[in-house]
């Protein structure tokens, strides 16, 4: 009965965000026995991704109210549910698997048995479905007379926002469990409007900031080398991670592609002026993808490994790179809500409690 139940949740937390496809070792089983009790899996298949009342959740799943709603808050204590105040009135959607309860595990403190299954999973079958961050660039100008795409600059992003939350880097944190993380910044995951609000408010996760704080994040995450990433549809950005290419799952695994340049979804590339080269290569450490190589009396940057992030262009003394916009017919717009299925906007969870 057990086994069925958890091959059920498997395939409901598939049907979100980035799936959670079934693998050959079976692990993401045993991830969710670790995870859900049997009582907790069977009331996840009532819930939803929009947040509802527990009274609505309970009647869905013809159970008691009161005992669904102290089932629900032992779920939120261990992040499986996105959780919501309102007036209050406590609200409830599902967590998929990611952004989801992974993040909320990593964070939140998870053991090292549970760190090594997600990290066996990840890297033992698990296909993602969709996309879920896009890398943009630091706040650089370009080699051209085109400006940064509003919806890439980091910057303008953030004086934008209103509600903005600071958390410690999942994939970092999970790392760290690991014995195998890196000494980089800790505390540079920015994120907005609800994704701040659960965190902060719910689970007592990270801290209110300003923008002028948030802003200094952003520094110290370039000069550390770290990619500036941000997930969300073309209505809101709902965060700005700041990812390690040797802790972030992203973009490890992007570093292991012939080609990561098709799939960071970037709109930028650098570009290298060989006459400025003074063949220095602090670039060629700097650069998470290693898409610059050391040639006889110069470098090279290979476009099919450049991601964009514009980290070479801030360390280079005789500032010989440089950043290009791509064609106009490569350029991407954030993707439409029909289209972006890993982060729901804080838009549906505002209207979801009107």
């Amino acid at each position: 009965m057990n086994d069925h139940i958890y091959q059920r949740l498997r395939e409901r937390i598939d049907s979100y965000s980035v799936g959670f496809s079934a693998t050959p070792s079976g692990i993401e089983i045993n991830i969710l026995q670790k995870t859900f009790s049997p009582e907790e899996a069977e009331l996840y298949l009532h819930m939803d991704r929009k947040l509802e009342r527990v009274e609505d959740i309970a009647r869905r799943a013809g159970q008691d109210t009161e005992i669904v709603g102290n089932i629900l808050a032992g779920m939120t204590k261990k992040g499986l549910t996105f959780p919501r105040t309102k007036a209050g009135v406590k609200y409830y959607a599902a967590a998929p698997f990611m952004h989801g309860f992974f993040e909320h595990h990593a964070v939140k403190g998870m053991d090292k048995e549970l760190a090594k299954m997600y990290e066996d999973y990840k890297w033992g079958g698990f296909i993602p479905k969709t996309k879920a961050l896009r890398t943009v660039p630091i706040n650089v100008s370009l080699d051209s007379y085109k400006p940064v795409m509003p919806y890439d600059d980091v910057k303008k992003i953030i004086e934008g926002k209103e509600r903005i939350g600071l958390l410690p880097c999942a994939c970092a944190a999970s790392m760290k469990v690991l014995e195998s993380g890196c000494d980089n910044p800790f505390d540079v995951c920015i994120v907005f409007d609800y994704y701040a609000e659960y965190a902060i408010e719910e689970f007592g996760l990270g801290r209110w900031i300003t923008r002028e704080e948030a802003l200094d994040v952003l520094k110290r995450s370039q000069e550390a080398g770290l990619v500036h990433q941000v997930g969300g549809d073309s209505r809101n950005v709902e965060c700005i991670c700041n990812c390690c290419s040797d802790c972030c799952g992203i973009l490890r695994v992007f570093k292991m592609l012939p080609n990561p340049a098709k799939f960071a979804g970037s709109n930028y590339s650098s570009h290298l002026d060989a006459d400025l080269c003074n063949f220095c290569e602090v670039c060629i450490d700097r650069c998470p993808m290693g898409a610059i190589t050391a040639e006889t009396d110069s470098v090279v940057i290979n476009p099919e490994r450049c991601i964009g992030c514009g980290l070479c262009t801030t360390i280079c003394p005789t500032e010989a790179i440089a950043l290009t916009m791509k064609p106009e017919d490569k350029i991407k717009p954030p993707p439409s809500p029909d289209r972006y299925t890993f982060m729901r906007s804080s838009l549906d969870y505002d209207k979801d409690v009107e």
